[in-house]
């Protein structure tokens, strides 16, 4: 669970977060167009770092440009609104929530008025990231949306219910987490995670343009050469996801979550070398422990 930090940026000044929010009659609560993106901050040997900022803020305005927010705030505001509230946050580690709505007060399905609040909020962490493996399910009729519905690249709230579903459902059925399949019944993603195979030694994920351009799966794909292990940006079919090697989760706020079970099935190594090295290497990039990705770091102070 996150807890907001009593402060956030909204539209340029910081604001006590519980008086902040977006209308109840508005479009982002009746239509889910409300865009965002979410980073992570990590303590270091410097100070509090942002990991990927400029990457999550890009993001965040392709996002409001896909859904057609118009926002008053380029990407240099926007990242030194970011380092503003976690350095007022007090926090050495958490997350870090770009958001934009619509300032119009009603719902017409297409608004006369484009132009959005921008509001940048610190959230702390209540609970660490879990690092035993986790239970997936897949089920055939789960599926991502497809590209023509709606951009893969694109984090808007509306973008979510169908996967929360899918979540409940997987959970009902004693799983952890769902892994959805896109509309040709490979392996898409999770509802807010990248999805990763290990098979004979090489690292196997879903291509671009079906998934999330996820900045932990970009960033899991550079380790991962960087460390000699080959990488498939392939179609992930189904059979080869159920019986690889490994297999884990990306996302901000894992950031690594291995797998050790599918549809109740353990997988031969739940966290395995592969998985076990990029972790680490993960660790070390966000806690400013790896020289050679200081460039992916926003120190705060």
């Amino acid at each position: 669970m996150a807890i907001t930090a009593p402060l956030l940026w909204l539209d340029g000044a910081l604001v006590a977060s519980s008086t902040a929010g977006a209308p109840l009659m508005g479009h982002a609560a009746q239509r889910g167009s409300l865009v965002f993106d979410v980073g992570s901050f990590h303590g270091t040997p410097r100070g509090p770092a942002l990991f990927r900022a400029r990457d999550h803020v890009a993001r965040f305005l392709r996002s409001a440009r896909i859904v057609g927010l118009e926002l008053a705030f380029d990407e240099k505001t926007l990242l030194d609104s970011a380092t503003r509230v976690v350095a007022e946050s007090g926090c050495e580690d958490g997350l870090v929530r770009w958001s934009a709505f619509l300032r119009a007060r009603e719902p017409d399905l297409v608004p006369r008025d484009h132009a959005a609040h921008v509001a940048v909020a610190a959230q702390s962490l209540q609970d660490p990231p879990r690092r035993d493996p986790i239970r997936v399910a897949v089920f055939d009729d789960a599926r991502k949306a497809a590209p023509e519905v709606l951009p893969p690249d694109t984090k808007a709230a509306g973008a979510y219910l169908g996967p929360m579903l899918a979540r409940k459902r997987a959970i009902a059925a004693g799983a952890d987490d769902v892994v959805l399949l896109d509309r040709d019944g490979d392996i898409a993603e999770a509802p807010i995670a990248n999805a990763f195979a290990v098979v004979a030694g090489t690292l196997w994920t879903p291509p671009l343009g079906r998934v999330l351009p996820g900045i932990t799966r970009d960033s899991v794909l550079a380790l991962a050469r960087d460390e000699g292990i080959p990488v498939r940006e392939e179609r992930l079919p189904l059979d080869v996801f159920t019986s690889a090697d490994e297999a884990f989760l990306t996302s901000t706020s894992l950031p690594i979550a291995p797998i050790g079970w599918v549809n109740g099935r353990p997988l031969r190594e739940a966290s395995g070398p592969v998985t076990t090295r990029i972790v680490e290497r993960i660790a070390a990039a966000q806690r400013g422990a790896d020289p050679s990705r200081d460039a992916w770091l926003t120190y705060v102070r």
